[in-house]
């Protein structure tokens, strides 16, 4: 059984993680009426501790804004590309092999994205051996179906969000972020 009346004896940490609701950030669902004269200190850091979970978030949002957009898009094209890779695994309409065939015909930034490939890259071996697939459906066709014009794109699209870091200045933001959040939870970054 939960006593309320006991929690302005607790540390003022303790009194927060001990709180009926975890998930409270407002003092006045901490302290219900009647508890009768409490340190003023006490409060005082209570309360700063009952913001925190706020402040994390604040600094939680600033970094999804810098990199929401990238991964958003990182997202869409893995999923374009899956349906794509799917649609033609399941269809024989093209009258092509399912086997890709080795060697296909890649893009100038696509070349460039694979030459610096390492052998245990899977993100890389994986765009290749796709680019390859899709590569075996459109050889055989004088007409390439815009479906695999756009799994095509797709990779190139997932080369480049891949290949491109985020400028110095927006490493700069998240990097502040976090260690803003660090300090918050404790820990000096």
């Amino acid at each position: 059984m939960f006593i309320s009346e006991l929690i302005p004896t607790l540390r003022p940490d303790l009194a927060v993680l001990l709180q009926e609701n975890l998930f409270n950030t407002d003092m006045d669902l901490l302290l219900k009426p009647g508890t009768g004269k409490i340190d003023q200190a006490w409060q005082e850091e209570v309360r700063q501790l009952l913001q925190l979970p706020d402040q994390i978030r604040y600094w939680r949002s600033i970094i999804w804004d810098v990199i929401g957009k990238s991964v958003y898009e990182r997202v869409q094209s893995f999923s374009e590309l899956a349906t794509a890779l799917y649609s033609f695994s399941t269809t024989r309409s093209y009258g092509v092999s399912p086997i890709p065939v080795r060697g296909a015909k890649l893009s100038p930034s696509l070349s460039g994205f694979f030459r610096t490939a390492q052998a245990d890259d899977e993100m890389r071996n994986f765009l290749i051996d796709a680019v390859e697939y899709l590569n075996s459906f459109a050889e055989g066709n004088i007409e390439v179906p815009v479906s695999i014009i756009r799994a095509m794109n797709d990779v190139e699209h997932i080369a480049q969000i891949e290949e491109s870091a985020l400028p110095p200045e927006k490493q700069d933001v998240i990097r502040g972020c976090i260690l803003q959040i660090a300090r918050l939870a404790g820990d000096n970054g």
